[in-house]
């Protein structure tokens, strides 16, 4: 089987810049006050049950990463779905082998051996440099951020997290 995150990576960005023009400043699909700003975006992906990664504006004013954004990932609008992730990490675990084209064009082979941290990494490596050039080439300052706005990339069971819990303000700070 083969997968790649490249063409994944296209898709998840028009989706967050389609998400990021519709941003309606009345009704947040996530933790906290419609009309409040946008403190922390989460980033959260399953590939393990489900496929698909969520999109979760959080606009508590003093938000942290504390899994809230797990409560929002029924709402359509915050899910991007990847079932060919899915299928690609029951085929590992069935002793496929999954060769991998990566975002940044490598590739790399995965099996049954990789372990659970290893495979996640290329779903969330992915997702971090689709975030990382967002917010470095200014679509995120397209939202209405609070000052301190922070993002983080978190697969739903703690199997990927960037950046660290203790750097997560500094490095994934977003400025305006």
């Amino acid at each position: 089987m083969k997968l790649n995150l490249q063409s994944d990576a296209r898709k998840v960005r028009k989706y967050i810049e389609q998400r990021i023009k519709n941003y309606p400043v009345y009704e947040n699909l996530g933790p906290g006050e419609d009309d409040d700003p946008i403190s922390l975006i989460t980033i959260g992906f399953y590939a393990e049950q489900g496929g698909y990664m969520n999109l979760v504006f959080n606009t508590r004013p003093k938000a942290e990463v504390d899994g809230e954004w797990t409560l929002h990932i029924a709402n359509d609008e915050n899910m991007l779905p990847f079932p060919k992730w899915l299928s690609a990490y029951e085929a590992i675990w069935d002793g496929k082998t999954i060769n991998v084209t990566k975002h940044d064009g490598t590739t790399c082979t995965l099996q049954n051996s990789s372990g659970d941290e290893t495979v996640n990494a290329v779903f969330g490596e992915m997702l971090l440099a689709v975030m990382s050039e967002l917010r470095d080439d200014g679509t995120l300052a397209q939202l209405p951020l609070a000052p301190e706005a922070f993002m983080v990339v978190e697969e739903f069971d703690g199997r990927y997290f960037w950046p660290t819990y203790e750097t997560r303000k500094t490095k994934g700070r977003i400025q305006r």
